[in-house]
């Protein structure tokens, strides 16, 4: 059977396309080993693919403080370790990351044991990881119009974001009915990607009423750590209750979005590609301490294509207008979702897939040398 070793643990923006991969490769007859984090968002989520195996493997994000740095070598040399006995051990024919210093690790042992290694990018922006692994990957997988001089003109390709065979679009009365909510009131989902966002959740929490109001029904992911799993119905007159639902998270996604008229999110790439599958405008609020600015170069993007509007978190205070003005009127919804499916024409997973295969066996007819890491 042939192998492959996914490295893709940490958030969900990383996990999801992992998934999506070895979903697709599974069907062709792969058997895929997924490396992940320590983290509690990461078991939440893979407890239900038991078609794979997954190990946890030591990771931690850059940092500059003495503490944190020493603590970030530590793991990524746990890492490597980790996972130069993984590949002895099972004898992949792939590694491939999906970002984060999981990734860094995996990549790394891949190609100093002659593995071929490629990493997927998502984001408008190229991470750390990506920067540094491209210099050596068989494959560096870019979206369309991203640009890396350090990587390979011929080992670039162009595709999209990976996507869970779960994440079909459903019909959006029979969502909002399997959900609870009346499927003839307009629903806002809330959400800050598998982490949660404070200040999202703030704005929820201080707005709901005037939703209620409205009759505009409510769903906010908080996120693992942000501070309430209850499902409430907010009192107003008997005419204009509507229902608001307040939770931690959520294993049905696909359903969530396809039952939501509008969503307000950050702008990870993950979650903007699931936007896009299942037709939901967005209001894409940036998170302002990513990585390089990475999200508001994600949410212009999708802005500039035409699948929703971009509030910058210092301007939240205009955010009800806004929520408002699109959540009323079918029209530019309408507008919208013929946007995104413009946006959504490609089976990012299966092009990736086929490339891999198309790599594997390459490398397999020829010398299998470790490559040099510079």
């Amino acid at each position: 059977m042939r192998r492959a070793l996914i490295a893709c643990g940490g958030t969900g923006g990383h996990l999801a396309p992992g998934i999506a991969l070895a979903e697709e490769l599974f069907s062709r007859g792969w058997e895929c080993k997924l490396l992940i984090s320590g983290k509690q968002v990461d078991s939440m989520v893979v407890h239900k693919y038991t078609q794979f195996k997954y190990e946890a493997i030591a990771g931690s994000g850059l940092s500059f403080h003495p503490v944190k740095f020493f603590r970030f070598l530590r793991d990524l040399l746990n890492g490597y370790r980790s996972c130069v006995r993984i590949i002895r051990s099972s004898g992949p024919e792939l590694v491939v990351g999906f970002g984060g210093f999981i990734s860094a690790s995996a990549l790394l042992a891949g190609a100093r044991n002659g593995v071929p290694v490629a990493i997927h990018e998502a984001n408008q922006i190229p991470g750390r990881v990506t920067r540094f692994t491209s210099r050596f990957a068989s494959r560096v997988y870019l979206p369309n119009g991203v640009v890396l001089k350090v990587a390979k003109k011929d080992r670039i390709r162009n595709v999209g974001m990976p996507l869970r065979l779960e994440f079909e679009r459903r019909s959006k009365g029979e969502a909002k009915r399997v959900l609870g909510f009346d499927p003839d009131k307009k629903l806002l989902l809330v959400f800050g990607g598998s982490q949660g966002a404070l200040a999202l959740n703030e704005w929820a929490k201080q707005h709901s009423r005037i939703l209620n109001e409205n009759q505009i029904q409510l769903l906010c992911l908080t996120g693992i750590s942000g501070g309430c799993s209850k499902s409430t119905i907010i009192d107003s007159d008997e005419a204009a209750q509507s229902k608001t639902i307040f939770m931690e998270f959520s294993e049905q996604m696909a359903i969530l979005l396809s039952a939501a008229d509008l969503a307000i999110s950050r702008a990870g790439a993950g979650s903007i590609a699931e936007f896009i599958r299942c037709r939901v405008p967005a209001i894409l609020v940036p998170y302002p301490h990513a990585a390089d600015n990475h999200q508001l170069f994600n949410a212009q993007r999708f802005v500039t294509q035409g699948g929703g509007v971009l509030c910058r978190q210092e301007e939240m205070k205009s955010l009800l207008n806004i929520v408002l003005d699109v959540i009323s009127s079918d029209e530019k919804r309408n507008r919208l979702m013929e946007n995104l499916e413009a946006m959504d024409q490609s089976n990012s997973q299966s092009e990736i897939a086929d490339d891999l295969e198309r790599l594997a066996t390459t490398t397999k007819d020829g010398q299998k040398e470790a490559l040099e890491v510079t």
